[in-house]
């Protein structure tokens, strides 16, 4: 610093230190703005994802590994159960029931299908505890369809009755010789709906606890549900969770602005409808008496759609649709309302009264909570053509009757679909 004149030391101290500090901060800060301005690029949409995971999580009938699991073994059930004459989601709804759908021998000897009395009998060997193969899931997927089908003759591949079904779930839980009636054990209904929750269950060795997971009919209609939907496309899974919840609030939207074609959709009950009812494959006659109101006379379509197939004979029974733009759903009936969702972003409803119950499957998003709703009521969304919740499948099921019937013969004649 000697060799520096002593003015432009002076100068220097007085001029260039001070206006290097002053940059030094404005570099500095603005340094950092830009890095926060990153990191909330970054965490924002992160956060927004993961958060909306955990709510949808939580609507969720089944964990992500189980929904997997139910779509891979799928086809093997189908399988068994076509083999077994039983219907084709059974040997899904016993391995749940007995194991949660896990690929390892409990330490009991029963094996993944809860095969106590065949064990203790001798009539099987002890399962080992372990990992189990394919193969030998598949086998006792098989040995469990088979006790079923002994304790529950009166089932087959065709089965549908509800009160049979119920009753075939309570048998191979409480063997077929069991008084019980099955709307009150917690094995077959609880979490069906409110008023079966936390039911009380005693198992085959006598020990009495409450009961967190699924009974077998609602998990025999979440699984029947899940897999009505499989093969359609899914959003990517990072954004799934936000877009589903984001579809949500603009389908809450779209009912307020629709209002005042809602009220006069949803009171305009069929007096003349599509067609005199089809009687035929997989369709029955539907019953003509019964309480009126009860029926399923409004057009669950805000918009009137294009009917994209006659009959579609398979788990649920019914027509497909394809709203020709994004449109609301209403309820066709009154009736208790329950939400079926995967982890894939496919959404379905089931409303059910004393007389009928109706799906709706191929959602866009939800409106209505699940309970009880009248007809009319707004209760989901659909994305329609271009979409990719494109195709709605709806079905009817007549429980007096005891099978499913021609949906386009309930639909108010004013809103009968265009066929392409």
């Amino acid at each position: 610093m000697d060799l520096l004149p002593q003015w432009l030391l002076e100068w220097s101290r007085i001029y260039v230190n001070p206006f290097l500090k002053i940059q030094i901060r404005v570099m500095l800060h603005a340094l950092l703005r830009g890095a926060l301005d990153v990191i909330l690029l970054i965490t924002f949409p992160l956060t927004l994802s993961v958060s909306s995971q955990t709510i949808w999580n939580r609507r969720y009938q089944f964990t992500a590994v189980q929904q997997e699991r139910i779509m891979e073994w799928a086809d093997i059930s189908r399988l068994i159960a076509y083999q077994e004459d039983i219907p084709p989601v059974v040997p899904l709804v016993l391995w749940y029931k007995e194991s949660g759908l896990k690929t390892e021998n409990p330490l009991n000897c029963e094996g993944i299908m809860g095969l106590y009395s065949d064990v203790q009998s001798g009539e099987l060997p002890c399962f080992p505890a372990g990992a189990s193969t394919p193969w030998e899931l598949a086998y006792q997927l098989q040995l469990g369809a088979r006790t079923f089908k002994e304790y529950c003759p009166a089932v087959s591949y065709t089965t549908t009755d509800p009160q049979l079904l119920k009753q075939c779930y309570l048998y191979y839980n409480a063997g077929p010789r069991t008084q019980i009636n099955p709307a009150s054990s917690g094995y077959v209904m609880n979490g069906y709906d409110n008023a079966h929750q936390n039911m009380l269950h005693v198992d085959v060795q006598g020990r009495e606890y409450q009961l967190q997971a699924l009974g077998a009919w609602p998990t025999h209609l979440a699984i029947q549900a899940q897999l009505m939907q499989r093969g359609e496309p899914a959003p990517a899974k990072l954004v799934r969770a936000p877009l589903m919840l984001a579809r949500e609030v603009l389908a809450k939207i779209e009912t307020k602005i629709s209002a005042v074609k809602i009220n006069e959709l949803g009171s305009a009950r069929a007096t003349t409808t599509c067609r005199v009812p089809v009687v035929q494959a997989c369709f029955v006659a539907p019953h003509q008496d019964g309480e009126p109101g009860l029926r399923p006379l409004t057009s669950p379509f805000l918009e009137t759609p294009v009917q994209r197939s006659n009959i579609a004979c398979d788990l649920l029974p019914g027509v497909d649709f394809l709203p020709a733009k994004t449109s609301l759903i209403l309820a066709p009936l009154p009736g208790e309302l329950t939400r079926y969702t995967d982890q894939y972003g496919h959404l379905a409803i089931q409303i059910e009264n004393e007389e009928w119950t109706v799906w709706l499957t191929g959602l866009r998003a939800y409106v209505a909570r699940e309970g009880r709703v009248t007809a009319g009521a707004v209760v989901a969304a659909v994305g329609g053509a271009g979409s990719q919740t494109a195709l709605t499948h709806y079905t009817i099921y007549d429980k007096i009757r005891a099978g499913f019937v021609d949906p386009l013969s309930f639909l108010p004649v004013d809103s009968c679909p265009t066929v392409q």
